[in-house]
């Protein structure tokens, strides 16, 4: 029936054509013929689903966004949606309406996308049949390699954390505000130079990856105290990576929600799994899952192009005679307290003073072995950046002995063992301590600072 309306319609266009003459014979014939041959011509259809039947997503359906929003045609469309690129909010891509074709070509054929507007999240390539042979597999590699080149072209960085609806828990996507760089970070030097390059040269290596039967992918521990700056080494690498940084807290997960929130990461992700060491307690009874089983899971979950970075609360000898020699990491990197040259890099960034009368007696807390942490530090200094005398003594204030199983850790910066910190205040279990220390405790300090800066009234003052 729609064939012959078809005849019917390109006949009476010949007719009337001809008659007022704007089209040559040759003109109407062509376009007639070419009517004709879409209308005959057979076509394959093939579905690229956003999800796999066991709920993984589909890396090539990300990887067809990504080409189709690259495709200039689409600015044209009257129905394309407009998305934020990644989480910045300076750059935006399109994606075609629900119903919408797109076209394109590729070797001298035409090939189209559409976006079904029937509810289920997926792309349709349509190929002519007598083309389907020569292009379509050239075609799907052509489309990948497209659309990575573009990818890292518009798409900043995201973080992903997780939430649960209905009993179904999904990725979503915050904005990526998190200052900290390897720049920021107040960290040995050596360690993070050991750090840096470790992460460009997993960035160069997947070839030998594939090689030796490895899934490209590498884990990390970061362990140390409250404050030490854990979460912002880790987005530190991510950024350095230009990976997207997803954060579990492993805490709130079940090994069942790990496993779902795993299987739908992307390549290209840097995974934060943070509290180790309270999943490990929680899950520590008889019969419940090993450390070497949660382990595997996570490494047979995560695919390529992932970073699995681990963190835990916990001292440097306690958390290598009690998890390393029971996980199998890649990397260990352990972040003591603040000592002094980080003390004196803080001030430095948070009072712009590098040297003040009053740093003797803070090098003298710190040789007698007592500890602070970085982000204690830096909200101390930012809240009393005005006075740096007022600054330097409630740094003493807050300053305590070495905590349990933590006295004989060593401060020299390695990939196993390192110090950092960014003294930001951004580490989520930083301990901000302001109080005021015990009356014999200030009584002794404020004498060491009475004997270098010769305020005389200030101890009289302190001990009242």
């Amino acid at each position: 029936m729609v064939l012959l309306f078809l005849i019917v319609l390109s006949l009476l266009s010949i007719i009337i054509f001809l008659q007022w003459g704007i089209y040559s014979r040759h003109d109407l014939l062509h376009c007639i013929r070419q009517l004709m041959s879409d209308c005959l011509q057979e076509y394959q259809y093939f579905t690229i689903p956003r999800y796999h039947s066991n709920s993984q997503e589909n890396l090539l359906f990300c990887k067809v966004a990504d080409y189709i929003a690259s495709l200039s045609n689409l600015e044209e469309s009257d129905t394309a949606s407009i998305f934020s690129g990644g989480c910045s909010t300076n750059e935006f891509y399109l994606q075609p309406g629900p119903g919408e074709t797109v076209h394109d070509s590729f070797l001298g054929a035409q090939v189209t996308w559409t976006k079904p507007s029937d509810g289920h999240d997926r792309f349709v390539l349509r190929i002519k049949s007598e083309d389907r042979v020569r292009i379509l597999r050239p075609y799907i590699l052509h489309v990948k390699s497209e659309a990575s080149k573009d990818k890292s072209n518009y798409r900043e960085p995201c973080l992903f954390t997780h939430t649960s609806n209905n009993g179904e828990t999904r990725w979503i996507s915050v904005p990526f505000t998190h200052p900290a760089t390897f720049d920021t970070l107040v960290i040995d030097p050596v360690l993070k130079k050991r750090v840096y390059s470790d992460l460009e040269s997993f960035t160069k290596n997947r070839s030998n990856y594939h090689r030796l039967g490895r899934v490209w992918n590498r884990s990390y521990l970061i362990y140390g105290w409250p404050g030490t700056g854990k979460s912002s080494l880790a987005v530190a690498m991510a950024k350095a990576l230009r990976f997207d940084i997803r954060i579990i807290d492993m805490a709130r997960c079940s090994i069942d929600i790990l496993e779902r929130l795993l299987l739908h990461t992307r390549p290209r992700s840097l995974i934060l799994l943070e509290n180790l060491d309270l999943y490990l307690n929680k899950n520590s009874a008889p019969g419940n899952t090993s450390i070497n089983s949660i382990m595997n899971r996570v490494k047979s979950y995560c695919g390529d192009e992932r970073v699995m970075v681990f963190t835990m609360t916990g001292g440097e000898d306690l958390v290598n005679h009690t998890v390393v020699p029971l996980f199998r990491f890649d990397v260990n990197i352990y972040l003591p307290m603040c000592d002094f040259n980080a003390f004196k890099v803080l001030a430095e960034r948070y009072l712009a003073v590098k040297e003040h009368d009053l740093f003797q007696v803070i090098e003298e807390e710190f040789e007698s072995g007592m500890q602070i942490s970085h982000a204690s530090v830096g909200e101390i200094m930012l809240a009393n950046r005005q006075s740096t005398t007022r600054t330097v003594e409630l740094i003493l204030e807050a300053m305590k002995p070495p905590m349990a199983n933590n006295a004989s850790s060593s401060s020299n910066g390695s990939v196993s063992i390192g110090k950092g910190g960014d003294g930001n205040g951004a580490d989520k279990q930083a301990i901000i301590t302001n109080g005021r220390a015990s009356k014999d405790k200030i009584v002794n300090l404020t004498t060491k600072i009475c004997r270098l800066s010769n305020v005389g009234g200030l101890k009289k003052m302190l001990k009242e």
